[in-house]
Order: C-alpha cells, then sequence, then structure tokens
C-alpha cells in the first residue's frame, strides 16, 4: 500500500530518545499547555509508586460516575471548533437510576441517544458512529485517567498551576531511554495533592484538556469540573461547561426503555476511551536515515470493522507531514473491537537518507509505505478504557 506525499522543511538532528528499535527522534514541539517542562524524576521505589498510584487512583473516582448508587442527572453544553466531521454548538445529558442510563448528545449533523444497562446497549442510530469530538469529551469527563496503571512507568513532576502545586505523573509502557521532559509515549496527568482533583490531562503530546473546578458542585462525594476546555496545537477545541449535576429522584423509569424500533435493530455499541500504539512509515523507495519525526493522530475507529471514521493531526507545523500521517492512518487497518474506538496513533516517519544510516534529506516529494511488520502483526496498545 503505497501513498505519495510531500515533505518539506527542516527537522533538527536532536538526539533525545533512542528507543531499542529507533535511532534519533525528535523531542515533541513545544506546547504553551504542557505541563512538565523541567526533566522528572522516575518512580522506582515501591513507598513513591504507591503513593503516585493512589493519587491517580483517588482522581480516577471522583470522575467515576459508574460508581454512582443515587440517581443523578448531568447537562453540559459545549462549542467545539477544528476539522472534524461535526463542530458546532452541542449538548449532552447523562442520567442514571443506578442500575439504568441515558445519555444524549446534539452536534450539527449528529443526533446521539443510547439507553442501557449491565448488558445491554440500544441507540437511534445504532450503528452510526458518534462523532468525534462527542467521543472527545465523554472521555475526558469520564474516564481520562486508566484503571490499571501498576504495572506502567511512571515519572513525577512538581509543577505550578493557578498559583498553588501540582503532581505531574507521566505514564508510559516503559521509559525511553534519554527522554525529553515529555517523551512522545506518554501520557500526562497533573493533579492538586490535597483534593486529588485532576487539573490537566494530556493524552499525548499536543492534545490538552485543562479542568476548572470554580463553582463547581459537589453530588455524593464527587466534584464534576464546571468547564472542561481542551487545546490541540496551542488551540482551543472544545469548550463544555456543565450546566447542571445532582441529584434525580423521580426519573420517569420510561426514560431506560428502548424504543421498539432500537429493541428490532438488535442493540448498539458502546464507546470505549483513548488507547494509544505506534505506526512505522518508511520511505517507500530510496534508502533511511537514522532519524525518525513523529506526529500524533487523533481517529476514532468503527466498531464493525475497526476503519476509520474520523481522523485529525495534533502537530501541524509542518502541514504537508501532518497531512501524510492523517494518510497513513486512514490507509492501515484496524481489528474490529465491537466497540468504537478513540486512539492515539504514532506515525513514526523514518526519515530518508541519500544512503542508509545517513543524515535525513529533504526531498520536495517523498512516497511513504507502512511498514510491513505493522502489516504482519497489527499494532495493540493499552487496554481501553470503558465508557458507555
Amino acid at each position: 500500500m503505497r501513498r505519495a506525499s510531500r515533505f518539506v522543511g527542516i527537522l533538527a538532528p536532536c538526539v533525545l530518545w533512542v528507543p531499542s528499535i529507533f535511532a534519533q527522534t525528535n523531542p515533541p514541539p513545544a506546547d504553551p499547555h504542557e505541563m512538565v517542562t523541567r526533566q522528572p524524576r522516575t518512580l522506582t521505589k515501591p513507598p513513591e509508586r504507591s503513593a503516585a498510584i493512589d493519587l491517580l487512583a483517588r482522581a480516577r473516582q471522583n470522575l467515576n460516575m459508574h460508581a454512582f448508587a443515587a440517581p443523578y442527572a448531568l447537562k453540559v453544553a459545549f462549542r467545539t471548533n477544528g476539522n472534524a466531521l461535526n463542530e458546532g454548538e452541542g449538548t449532552m445529558e447523562q442520567v442514571s437510576d443506578g442500575p439504568h442510563w441515558r445519555w444524549t448528545a446534539e452536534l450539527p449533523g449528529a443526533s446521539v441517544i443510547r439507553v442501557g444497562d449491565h448488558t445491554h446497549v440500544y441507540g437511534n442510530h445504532p450503528s452510526e458512529p458518534v462523532p468525534m469530538r462527542v467521543h472527545l469529551l465523554r472521555a475526558a469527563l469520564h474516564w481520562p485517567i486508566p484503571r490499571q496503571v501498576s504495572g506502567m512507568a511512571i515519572r513525577a513532576a512538581e509543577a505550578e498551576y493557578n498559583g498553588k502545586q501540582v503532581e505531574c505523573l507521566l505514564l508510559s509502557g516503559a521509559v525511553p531511554d534519554n527522554p525529553a521532559p515529555r517523551a512522545w509515549v506518554e501520557e500526562e496527568y497533573c493533579i492538586d495533592p490535597a483534593t486529588a482533583l485532576l487539573q490537566t490531562w494530556s493524552e499525548a503530546p499536543g492534545i490538552y484538556a485543562i479542568y476548572d473546578y470554580a463553582g463547581a458542585a459537589e453530588f455524593k462525594g464527587h466534584t464534576l469540573p464546571q468547564q472542561i476546555s481542551i487545546f490541540e496545537g496551542g488551540v482551543l477545541t472544545v469548550e463544555a461547561r456543565v450546566e447542571s449535576f445532582g441529584e434525580a429522584p423521580e426519573l420517569d423509569p420510561a426514560l431506560f426503555e428502548p424504543t421498539p424500533g432500537m429493541v428490532d435493530a438488535g442493540g448498539s455499541f458502546t464507546l470505549w476511551g483513548p488507547s494509544r500504539f505506534p505506526l512505522r512509515v518508511d520511505p517507500s523507495d530510496g534508502p533511511a536515515s537514522t532519524y525518525f519525526q513523529p506526529v500524533i493522530v487523533h481517529a476514532t475507529l468503527d466498531a464493525q470493522d475497526g476503519h476509520v471514521l474520523d481522523a485529525e493531526a495534533l502537530q501541524k507545523s509542518d502541514r504537508e507531514l501532518s497531512r501524510s500521517a492523517i494518510e497513513m492512518v486512514r490507509s492501515a487497518s484496524f481489528p474490529a473491537s465491537g466497540f468504537q474506538q478513540e486512539v492515539f496513533v504514532n506515525v513514526q516517519f523514518h526519515l530518508p537518507a541519500a544512503q542508509a544510516g545517513g543524515p535525513p534529506i529533504f526531498h520536495s516529494s517523498v512516497g511513504w509505505v507502512i511498514w510491513e511488520e505493522h502489516r504482519k502483526h497489527p499494532p495493540v496498545g493499552k487496554v481501553p478504557r470503558p465508557g458507555n
């Protein structure tokens, strides 16, 4: 599978990440919302790892709406801006009586209704995809922090946020050799250690969710942010505000009943939270250098066959390389999971050279091809975070 694309610009030959199978990789570009700008410390001692894991668990539990036994109602208004298929003014509502739940979302060009319980899920358009912006917002609000972190590498750094000290934890499968302050493979969570409230979340370099709790109401020991702002490449992409959140003692049981049409359709899929994996891309013709340039592609995958529903590049300093990254992800094959997935694909461009292993050269046009090893063995990321 070959896709031709242009490759222009100058890429600094910084030797800041040297994985065992790669050589030299440029660090993530500077971002105004990146909290970790100095080298963090790697947590190796059991007491400090336990403290970090406990802090993550407390922050995750605060946003875990699946833990609510009492009926509740949540209303969110949001505005999106970007290049996704559906953008504009939107609303999202969710209610639960404990064992049953119902959520709806409205966005230009899309209307989503899901009702379900622990065993069944139904929808108004059961096979149609949920817009990427809705998927992203639900991830940021309900399941930004993974459950299983005990086996992950953890780096930590203190930072100042809104005049107070926060603990920033960087998670990855393995800490790269000689990493930048923020490595390409790391997720980042900055948490107020006094309250265990999540302040910022970055699933991958280039995307940052900022949580604002000013005026937020507490309900049954849980505090949802009053506002969530999501930036991509320094640009405000999603701005959401929690309009109301609290007890709903008199919910009509009919809210949780699927319509006859929903039942006849045989049920619908659920959403799963973000996961990450690499996708190596080589020059299609000619030798390659020892340098790699990553571009993170944020995408959603179809529940039935795994094809890419929507995709955007998070790094856009080189537009042609970003466009090529999106093309590579769209041309790749991903296994179906039965869930609509939100993924962050680390497209690793193996830069061309005049001779094998030499320094990179800058053609006016380069053809790219997905590394054959990825075709033989589809990349597998960490277990995605469940949603509904």
